[in-house]
């Protein structure tokens, strides 16, 4: 389903996911993947809308990175298998930001290590010159750390082996996001936790400010 109406819209995958209805457990997954180590050259995007704990639509587009940042670097290629030519005719993020800050709406954006997310959706919007959205963010990582303290590694593909997820294409933008979102599914289901605020670790708060006493 694509985020909105567009001349290149992004693709339905259809791919069949895990998922059980938890009522109020609703949030984007989202990832990216870049060109090179700059975080702003975004080339791929993959998004899974999730309801009630049920991933009703997914999809994944190529994107031309913004200018400055086109080069695709040899080890970026290799994890990825995204090339410059892929991305040729693909939206620019500065057609692709509008929808997809229509398609989240309120809703907050999950990602595996969101930070990255986080991070290509600040510099790529800075690299245009458009503010970026305050979209709340939250990351399955630290969900999966929280909740499975004897998992034997936080990767994504590690976890989706260790709980018997559905398989998927590492590196995909739209197989990673689907991912994901059935480990944050896997884990309400398991836990019977079923808002965000309560299935997500309380953030860290402090009283005083960091003050560095001299040796």
């Amino acid at each position: 389903m694509p985020l909105s109406p567009s001349p290149a819209p992004l693709t339905a995958d259809d791919k069949e996911v895990a998922g059980v209805i938890i009522p109020g457990l609703d949030f984007v997954a989202i990832d990216f993947e870049t060109a090179n180590a700059k975080r702003a050259s975004v080339c791929q995007i993959g998004i899974a809308k999730i309801r009630n704990g049920i991933v009703t639509n997914t999809a994944t587009e190529y994107v031309l990175p913004p200018e400055g940042f086109q080069n695709f670097g040899h080890w970026n290629i290799k994890i990825h298998g995204i090339t410059r030519r892929m991305v040729d005719g693909a939206p620019t993020w500065e057609q692709l930001l509008p929808r997809l800050t229509k398609y989240v709406k309120d809703l907050p954006l999950v990602g595996h290590n969101v930070s990255v997310e986080k991070s290509v959706i600040l510099q790529a919007s800075a690299a245009i010159d458009v503010e970026a959205p305050e979209f709340d963010y939250l990351c399955s990582q630290k969900l999966a750390q929280h909740h499975l303290p004897d998992a034997p590694s936080y990767k994504l593909n590690n976890l989706v082996e260790h709980l018997d997820l559905p398989g998927f294409a590492h590196h995909d933008a739209g197989e990673d996001a689907v991912a994901s979102a059935n480990l944050v599914i896997a884990i309400a289901a398991s836990t019977g936790l079923h808002t965000l605020g309560e299935l997500w670790p309380p953030q860290k708060t402090y009283s005083r400010p960091y003050v560095r006493r001299a040796s």
